[in-house]
């Protein structure tokens, strides 16, 4: 561009392949000197730009010559920008990192990420480009993307990457959380214990006309849920197993509360043959403050050092199996502490917990029985007898529910954590 005529645009930069021009198109602002070079890259002030930058139907990169290196080093202005604006900051430098290096060795790698980028300016993509700014998620030119508003004005998303065995729900109400949905999520009955026309995905609760959205979604999408011979191999999505993981054990905690303790002592007894379990161990309890958290405070009031302490303590391994299979089968989580008994499912309940209350009688959920508790229980005929709970752990079979071992038998029945039960009142000390 002519200096005279430079609104912080040096350049429009044209892309080509195999001698064709493809049509993307960036524009570049260009800086050189020792000046733009900071501690851990370089810097480029935005002044008056950021307006344009950011909304411009072109984006603009940041590129710096560095004298003393002889190199190039690039940022995309314009995505710093979005991505600031969504988290509520004013930029007022574009960062440039000195690993970003444009030469002849990262130039076809450049190419590539620039003209992926450019793609969501065209078609589709435009709306998946917004859909992405207000999420704070990338999505590729592949993905399935679908959006709704509720009544409240709330907005969720549907995501389902190519070949990728579940899809993710983001939820504004949630902080646009990713909650990750597979088949085994849906369950046409609902769940005992919400109100009337809501329902449970995964650990999201959706009103009637949001859970019909989302199933339509899901089973539109099923096609895509299976990997093409010609796609590139799909990763594991990291972010899906730490989410899991993270749910699973803060489950975990709540329905098991002496779980923690009893870890505790298992890996006392593991570390005394495992010198590179013990070695571990000693360096996250070396954190006093994040230790004590640990011990004495809930999931959701924990830092994430003290998260990261108390997975260690309970999950011993976990294996990570095909990116294509369900996100209940791809990840399997091995406890520490082995699980009292063997499972049986919904379909093995003969009768139903009783619900009949009297003076000496209280109404509590499946996820707040303990062993010892008396219970009672409904016979196919209606007939009533007591119970007494000899266990109670996290079902491994149907994440997300409780299984209950009654009267020392070998029989774990499947609750959700909200049904009910009447549990005969403890007598108050004198």
């Amino acid at each position: 561009m002519d200096g005279q005529n430079d609104f912080g645009e040096d350049q429009h930069v044209t892309f080509s392949e195999d001698g064709e021009v493809t049509g993307d198109l960036v524009k570049i602002q260009v800086k050189g000197g020792r000046s733009w070079r900071r501690a851990d890259g370089y810097a480029v002030p935005i002044g008056d730009h950021g307006g344009t930058w950011a909304d411009g139907n072109i984006p603009v990169l940041c590129v710096v010559h560095d004298p003393d290196t002889g190199g190039l080093y690039w940022a995309n202005a314009t995505k710093q920008l979005l991505s600031a604006r969504r988290d509520g900051k004013v930029l007022k430098t574009i960062i440039i990192s000195a690993k970003q290096r444009l030469d002849d060795v990262s130039v076809a790698a450049f190419v590539a990420e620039v003209r992926r980028y450019l793609s969501r300016y065209r078609g589709n993509r435009i709306i998946q480009a917004k859909l992405g700014e207000m999420s704070g998620v990338e999505f590729g030119p592949s993905d399935i993307v679908q959006h709704y508003v509720n009544v409240y004005g709330e907005d969720l998303i549907f995501w389902q990457r190519r070949g990728e065995g579940f899809a993710t729900l983001l939820h504004s109400d949630l902080d646009w959380y990713p909650e990750h949905i597979g088949p085994e999520h849906f369950h046409p009955n609902g769940r005992p214990g919400l109100l009337r026309g809501m329902s449970v995905v995964a650990d999201t609760i959706l009103d009637t006309a949001e859970a019909q959205w989302l199933s339509a979604c899901f089973e539109a999408a099923q096609w895509a849920r299976k990997p093409a011979a010609d796609d590139p191999p799909l990763h594991t999505n990291v972010d899906a197993r730490d989410n899991y993981v993270a749910r699973r054990v803060e489950h975990h905690l709540r329905i098991e509360p002496d779980a923690l303790a009893r870890s505790i002592q298992e890996l006392r007894t593991e570390t005394t043959v495992d010198q590179d379990l013990m070695a571990a161990a000693k360096e996250l309890e070396s954190d006093a403050e994040a230790y004590a958290e640990a011990l004495s405070k809930s999931w959701c009031e924990m830092s994430e050092k003290a998260r990261r302490i108390v997975t260690f303590y309970l999950v011993k391994e976990v294996r990570v199996g095909s990116p294509a299979l369900p996100i209940d089968e791809q990840f399997r989580i091995v406890w520490r502490c082995s699980r009292p008994a063997a499972e049986y499912g919904f379909g093995a309940r003969v009768g139903q917990p009783s619900v009949r209350k009297s003076a000496n009688r209280e109404l509590v959920s499946a996820s707040k029985l303990r062993p010892g508790d008396r219970i009672y229980w409904l016979s196919r005929y209606g007939n009533e007898r007591g119970r007494s709970v000899s266990a109670v752990w996290d079902s491994e079979d149907t994440p997300g529910t409780v299984c209950v071992r009654f009267d020392q038998l070998m029989l774990g029945d499947t609750f959700w954590p909200g049904e009910l039960f009447v549990r005969k009142v403890s007598p108050k000390p004198r």
